[in-house]
């Protein structure tokens, strides 16, 4: 027991020891999973992601509230939290207009056609009324024997009233007609018949006959009877047309499918009726009818639990698509910003500081401050530190989300889609901060417009209420740009990027390291002002960063403070300390200038960009003086001699400008030691020392082409022909007074 309690705290030591090392094996590997690139990018969208559908349904569907049809409601006044469409109201509206619309056109006859059973009526009318004409004409026939005696009155009376009896509406026959009818020769009465009978059944189930037009149709009868079509003799027409008048009647029946188009238009033109956001919907006691159900339901206020599950997946499935088509982007046409995290952490951040803002005033209930939404920061903020057609889709995408966060307002979604665009238009190749100030301005004109005109467009509800809209979208444009221009400091030293502003003001001469430049190493000063003309201009013509070429051109020799007269530049007199050491330390210290630039230029806070510059604009060239004069030294050992000895350490420039400033550099530099410099020596020279950057591999990772070189060397050997350009001797003072004594003569 003895030797078990001795042991006790030893084995406690060791189990927290094991503790330890478990969580220091834990927290390494912690460290290792977070230090991969691709798992801190994945964990970044995911994050924003999340935040994006987090911030959406914030207040998107409120809390259920009870109600009861037909009881007075108790509790808080209920005001609509979005507008929505009264449908119950607007509904109602629709029928009625659908109904009057159906009453003005029952009588046109665009709206009416012939009625299927039209001619099976107009078939059974001639016949009964023919059938009539029979009987009458064999019982006349009997009564008279075989005479030809006029039927009595009250024969042709009592035949009338049979066919009045058929239809009395219209058939009631003059008692001329009957009397010609009945007392019509056998043969000719049959020949009328059958000639009648065609023209009745053309008429009622040929032409639109309405009760409006009958009497048009029983005047114009002549010219179908006289149409030759129905072959009539002249001493029927007029019988026939006797007997036609008194039997037409309206064939005519409602179109249904143009009346059922015609209510779909009609329903169409109605204006819904609106519930504005803020408008009262019940305050407590009123009764709660069908009306105030159908509205609640619509703003999700009741039975909103279905609601509420559609909403959030359908605003996750939408969010999702949009953040898609942004990444999608970035992937196919902006491969580079996955190279570098902090362009996405600055995209991420903008994109969800501006969402959350516009879903805080979104909250207010305010409608003028929906015009408030800083979105054009946005677009600003991003062209300056990101690229401006990354900006442009960002910006997009945020309007469509803005437009959701305020009640899906189509309206609202232009205006920030067209400010965003104009935003980043106006910002493009700004390089003075006074310039944001005018640009903002332009901005907010842009603004006021726009709103004034969107208004126009989408039915502004008052002049006045559209014109107050306007001037809080123009201030938006002022405050927008106000806000970039102070946070663009903060987040470039945030997110260790640079915007064009920040490059410009490298460029002043009185800044500390420059004015160390131009005062400790003159000549290498005005090597780089030089070589900064030849890198803009060929900057220029490749659509390079011309401002970011010349500023790094400025910088990309500050390592030679550390020993200005080792470099020929700064060399006063002929005293060239490099005779006096071997190959071996000169080369060590001319390629160290690159290591010491580097070093210098982050203790002065130069920004990262101008630093892969200066440590990539010799890349991996050969020190070659050095490395001949020590070859000659070692005439009958070269082969000990290794090249790597005698070389920058790179990295190779990765980048256009980076590039650009190598080959500027290696072009003043050589051109300046040229003996008598002409144009074809020039070009000789371009020539040269492109071939052979090109030929060892120095522009592999620039990005450059053939095209390009081309173009780099016209500007070159512009920008060369007016610093080496001819110039006129001028003779001697001394000459010049002996020439002037003598009179002008030697």
């Amino acid at each position: 027991m003895g030797n078990k309690d001795f042991n006790l705290p030893e084995k406690n030591l060791m189990k927290k020891n094991r503790k330890k090392r478990s969580f220091s094996s834990n927290l390494l590997l912690l460290r290792r999973f977070f230090s991969r690139k691709v798992i801190r990018e994945r964990i970044l969208i995911f994050t924003s992601f999340i935040a994006l559908v987090a911030i959406l349904q914030i207040d998107l569907v409120p809390q259920i509230i009870n109600v009861q049809l037909g009881e007075p409601y108790i509790g808080e006044d209920i005001r609509a939290s979005r507008t929505v469409v009264n449908t119950e109201k607007t509904k109602e509206l629709m029928n009625q207009a659908a109904d009057r619309a159906v009453e003005e056109a029952k009588n046109k006859p665009e709206y009416q056609m012939i009625s299927i059973e039209a001619g099976v009526k107009a078939g059974n009318t001639f016949n009964t009324v023919f059938t009539v004409f029979d009987q009458e004409r064999e019982e006349l026939q009997s009564i008279q024997g075989g005479t030809e005696e006029t039927p009595s009155e009250q024969f042709l009376l009592a035949t009338r009233q049979k066919l009045i009896s058929i239809d009395e509406k219209y058939i009631d026959f003059p008692l001329e007609t009957l009397k010609e009818v009945l007392t019509l020769p056998a043969e000719d009465y049959d020949r009328m018949k059958k000639s009648c009978r065609q023209v009745y059944v053309f008429l009622e189930t040929e032409e639109k006959i309405s009760p409006q037009n009958l009497n048009m149709i029983r005047t114009n009868l002549a010219q179908y009877i006289n149409d030759e079509e129905f072959l009539i003799l002249p001493q029927d027409k007029q019988l026939i047309q006797n007997i036609l008048t008194e039997m037409l009647f309206s064939n005519l029946t409602r179109d249904e499918q143009k009346i059922r188009q015609l209510q779909e238009e009609a329903r169409k033109k109605v204006i819904p009726v609106k519930i504005e956001r803020g408008n009262l919907i019940l305050r407590e006691g009123d009764i709660v009818t069908n009306e105030h159900i159908q509205i609640l339901r619509d703003l999700a206020l009741i039975e909103n639990r279905g609601n509420r599950v559609i909403i959030f997946f359908s605003l996750t499935i939408f969010s999702l698509i949009l953040m898609g088509i942004c990444l999608f982007y970035i992937y196919y046409f902006k491969r580079e910003f996955l190279k570098e995290e902090r362009q996405l952490y600055l995209l991420a951040l903008v994109a969800l500081v501006v969402l959350a803002v516009a879903k805080a005033m979104s909250l207010m209930n305010l409608e003028w401050i929906e015009y408030l939404i800083p979105i054009s920061f946005a677009g600003i903020v991003l062209s300056f530190l990101s690229d401006p057609q990354v900006a442009w889709v960002a910006t997009t995408i945020l309007s469509l989300l803005i437009g959701v966060i305020l009640d899906f307002n189509l309206a609202i979604t232009v205006f920030y889609f067209i400010s965003g665009t104009a935003s980043i238009y106006s910002m493009i190749n700004i390089t003075q901060r006074k310039e944001m100030i005018r640009m903002g301005l332009i901005l907010s004109g842009i603004n006021l417009f726009t709103v004034v005109t969107i208004g126009f467009l989408f039915g502004a509800k008052r002049l006045g209420t559209q014109l107050g809209f306007a001037i809080v979208a123009g201030f938006n444009g002022i405050l927008s740009t106000a806000l970039a221009n102070g946070f663009l400091p903060f987040l470039e030293h945030l997110f260790g990027l640079t915007s064009p502003l920040s490059i410009l003001e490298l460029a002043n001469p009185n800044l500390p390291l420059l004015k160390r430049l131009l005062i400790e190493a003159p000549g290498t000063y005005h090597h780089s002002i030089i070589v900064g003309n030849l890198a803009e201009a060929a900057a220029d013509v490749i659509n390079a960063d011309s401002l970011l070429v010349r500023v790094g051109s400025y910088y990309h020799d500050i390592g030679k403070l550390r020993r200005p007269y080792f470099f020929v530049e700064n060399q006063i007199a002929n005293d060239n300390p490099h005779e006096k050491i071997s190959p071996n330390l000169s080369t060590l210290i001319i390629t160290s200038h690159v290591r010491d630039g580097v070093e210098l230029a982050r203790s002065y806070g130069v920004p990262q960009c101008i630093v892969d510059i200066i440590e990539q604009h010799h890349g991996t060239d050969l020190v070659r003086y050095f490395y001949q004069k020590a070859s000659d030294n070692l005439e009958e050992e070269k082969e000990t001699i290794r090249k790597s000895d005698f070389s920058y350490p790179g990295p190779k420039p990765r980048s256009k400008e980076a590039a650009l400033v190598m080959l500027a550099d290696s072009v003043e530099a050589a051109a300046r030691a040229m003996n008598k410099p002409s144009s074809a020596r020039l070009e000789a020279l371009v020539d040269k020392i492109l071939k052979e950057r090109l030929e060892s591999g120095q522009l592999d990772e620039a990005n450059l082409t053939l095209r390009d070189l081309d173009k780099i060397k016209t500007a070159f050997l512009k920008v060369l022909g007016g610093i080496f350009h001819h110039r006129i001797e001028y003779p001697e003072v001394d000459a010049m007074e002996r020439k002037k004594n003598n009179g002008g003569n030697n």
